[in-house]
This record gives structure tokens, C-alpha cells and sequence, in this order.
């Protein structure tokens, strides 16, 4: 069997279905949400801070990948890519943007909460808002560079549903894979840090603030694995195959098994959305704080991260 052969899979009427049920439902729910949310950080938080930064950025990446969607839809059902080819590779390229733009910028959110619980003064001076920015955009250009390979490279026949062997190379999927399995780590260690020390330092009065941190950093973390760690395992298996480091036989079904993690990941620009409104709620409640003795930072970020520490008492 030949893994270079994609023609087989189209007529697949329970791909077919999948593809629908995953990715209408996605574009319909995800612009609205990402549409809503881009005005209420537009209209609403006039501060440039950290919380904005990471909002716009995840939104544009989000947005991005809407954007796709309908032309994968129209290539799904077509056997022959009508547009120009360069069109379907930029798009292609895009997906690689969206995927791992969100990826560090997730990763990004969860590392700045880290140091801001563990080491307080550090992040007020190392972390400012015009370093995160400055990083995200760092993110953005070594992201777009890589994506290069993918734009240069595929010469599959089928725009979406197959990348060529060129593509498909370990010497590129093997990053790709080594930097998902660094960022999840990394988001691993620092969520159960940062809610070990959180418990630490729970006071009576702290109690639901900090019930409330520790449940949204959990269905963060969980998001972000649910939604990656599919794709990123079955990505890796499926260029083993194309590789011949595994038989060809399971060629077809790592092929379809990866599209479907593929669209699964696709969901995490809706769950996105949903952090961000409570994101912007929190921000906007903290200003309303009447208790002026204690020095409260409820940080959301647009993944939901909300962590809550006692700064310093104002005497």
C-alpha cells in the first residue's frame, strides 16, 4: 500500500460526517465568540496590560484559523484543489500558525503566572507588559519562519487532506513534536506549582477566590492537553508510517484517525473564547475592589488562567 495514495479516503461517508460534526459546529460557534470578544477588548479594556497582550493574540490566532474552515470545507468535497496552489499552501501554512502560536502563547501565559506567584517582584520587573508583547511577536515570526517548510514543500495534489512526504519528514515533524511535548510539561509543572503554593497560602477570606483559580487552571490545563496531545501522538505515529519506519498498512487509518484529532484541536479556538469573557470579567471586577488594606492580583489570561496572591499590605 502505497501512503502517498489519498484518493481512497474521499468517498469515506463516516469521515465525511466527522469532518461536519466537527468543524461547522466550530466555525459557526467560534466567530461568534472570538468576534464578541475581540470588540470587548477593544471597547472595554483600554490598559494595555499582560491580560490584553495575551487575548489579542490567542483572538488573531483563533481568527486565523476561522477564517480557514470554510476553504477546508470546500476542498474536502472537491478531488481536485480548483484554486491556485499557492492559495491552498498559504492556507495550509496557516493551520501550522494557529496551532502552534496558540501553543506558546498558552504556554507563554502559563510561565508568566508561575513567576508572578513564585517570584512577585521578579515578574513586576522582568515581565512587563511591553516584554510579553515583545515576546509574543518573537512567537509570531519564528512561528511564520517554520511554516516556510510546509508552503515551500507540499506538492500533494489534495490542498487540506494530504501533505506530501517532503512535508512529512521527521527532521521537520520531530520539533514540531519535541516542542509539544516541552510546552505540556512545562504548563504541567507550573500548574501544580502554582496551585500547591496557592493552597499554601489560602486565608478564610481567600477561600472561593482561590477555589475558583484552582478549577480554572485545571480545565485550562486539561483543555490544552485534550485538544494537542491527540494530534501531536498520531501526527507523529502517521509520519513514522510515511517513513516506512512503521508498515504501510496502517497508512489509512493513522491518516484518518490524525485528521480527526486535527479537527478535535480545531475546538480549542472555541473553548478559547469562552476563557476570554471570564478573562475580562474578573479584570473589570478587580477595579471594583473595596478593601484597600490588601493588595489583591486576579490575573486572568485568555485560557482562563486565574491565579490570586497576596501582594503587600498598604499601611
Amino acid at each position: 500500500m502505497n501512503c502517498t495514495d489519498h484518493t481512497q479516503d474521499y468517498s469515506d461517508f463516516s469521515h465525511r460526517l466527522i469532518f461536519l460534526l466537527f468543524t461547522v459546529p466550530t466555525f459557526f460557534v467560534g466567530s461568534t465568540l472570538n468576534g464578541a470578544a475581540l470588540y470587548m477588548i477593544c471597547c472595554h479594556m483600554k490598559q494595555r496590560t499582560k491580560p490584553f497582550i495575551y487575548i489579542v493574540n490567542l483572538v488573531i490566532s483563533d481568527i486565523l484559523l476561522l477564517f480557514i474552515l470554510p476553504f477546508k470545507v470546500y476542498a474536502f468535497y472537491v478531488e481536485h484543489w480548483t484554486m491556485e496552489k499557492a492559495f491552498c499552501r498559504f492556507l495550509e501554512s496557516l493551520c501550522f500558525v494557529n496551532t502552534y502560536t496558540s501553543i506558546l502563547v498558552i504556554t507563554l501565559i502559563c510561565v508568566d503566572r508561575y513567576v508572578a506567584v513564585m517570584y512577585p517582584f521578579k515578574a513586576r520587573a522582568n515581565l512587563s507588559p511591553r516584554t510579553i508583547a515583545g515576546i509574543c511577536a518573537v512567537i509570531w515570526i519564528v512561528v511564520c519562519l517554520c511554516t516556510i517548510q510546509i508552503y515551500a514543500n507540499n506538492q500533494s495534489d489534495s490542498c487540506f487532506y494530504a501533505l506530501s512526504v517532503e512535508v512529512l519528514d521527521l527532521a521537520f515533524v520531530a520539533p514540531l513534536e519535541a516542542l509539544f511535548l516541552i510546552c505540556a510539561l512545562t504548563m504541567l509543572f507550573c500548574a501544580l506549582r502554582i496551585i500547591h503554593t496557592l493552597k499554601a497560602r489560602t486565608s478564610e477570606n481567600q477561600d472561593r477566590w482561590t477555589d475558583k483559580c484552582i478549577k480554572i487552571l485545571l480545565s485550562n490545563m486539561f483543555t490544552f492537553l485534550i485538544c494537542f496531545t491527540p494530534y501531536h501522538t498520531l501526527l507523529l505515529l502517521y509520519t513514522l508510517t510515511v517513513n516506512k519506519f512503521l508498515s504501510a498498512s496502517y497508512c489509512v487509518l493513522l491518516r484518518s484517525v490524525t485528521h480527526y484529532a486535527l479537527y478535535l484541536s480545531n475546538v480549542n479556538s472555541c473553548l478559547d473564547a469562552i476563557y476570554y469573557f471570564y478573562a475580562i470579567k474578573e479584570l473589570r471586577r478587580t477595579k471594583q475592589i473595596p478593601d484597600k488594606k490588601i493588595q489583591m492580583d486576579v490575573y486572568d489570561t485568555s485560557v482562563g488562567s486565574t491565579t490570586l496572591q497576596q501582594n503587600s499590605q498598604i499601611h
